[in-house]
């Protein structure tokens, strides 16, 4: 690899590290087919791995200033980053229960170094998008509780009027 192809791959991690939920994944023991299913899996999320050289990779930390990832980086890792910091945990913890290959070395969300056990409530924790369609639902509440409302007295007096008429038609 030349120097610039190395530096531009530096550029591309440096990007990916600057992505709000970053987990580190060692996939040893996973074959090929296994491998795919995970990228498929992930690609369905809107979630990205890839295989990273580990020297570039503590390079782009460097650049970045994030000094606590580097020693993770050793063997075979997968970075795993998405836009939504909860989808990555949930879709690998999930893939490792189910072959029982791979382990998830740690995570970087927001900055800050995530345990194990971290990972594990990260993983219960609703999605951005989950949290945006309650708080839609829960301010949208009032309104449609007030239209009803509204809409209720005309309602209720369209019967009334309704009921006097044929009582009346009834009494003829």
């Amino acid at each position: 690899m030349t120097k610039e192809q190395k530096i531009q791959v530096i550029e591309e991690y440096v990007g990916i590290f600057e992505k709000p939920g970053i987990y580190l994944m060692d996939f040893r023991g996973l074959n090929v087919a296994e491998m795919t299913e995970l990228r498929s899996k992930l690609r369905e999320a809107h979630v990205s791995i890839r295989v990273v050289k580990n020297t570039l990779a503590k390079r782009a930390l460097t650049q970045v200033g994030i000094e606590s990832l580097q020693r993770f980086f050793t063997g075979p890792v997968g970075v795993v980053w998405s836009e939504d910091s909860v989808s990555p945990a949930r879709l690998l913890l999930l893939f490792i229960k189910e072959h029982e290959k791979g382990t998830i070395k740690a995570a970087l969300l927001d900055g800050s170094l995530v345990t194990e056990n971290e990972i594990e409530v990260i993983s219960t924790l609703p999605t951005k998008q989950e949290i945006q369609a309650k708080l839609a639902s829960a301010l949208n509440a009032p309104i449609v509780g007030l239209a009803r409302a509204l809409n209720a007295v005309p309602e209720k007096c369209a019967r009334i009027i309704k009921a006097l008429s044929d009582k009346r038609s009834v009494s003829n």
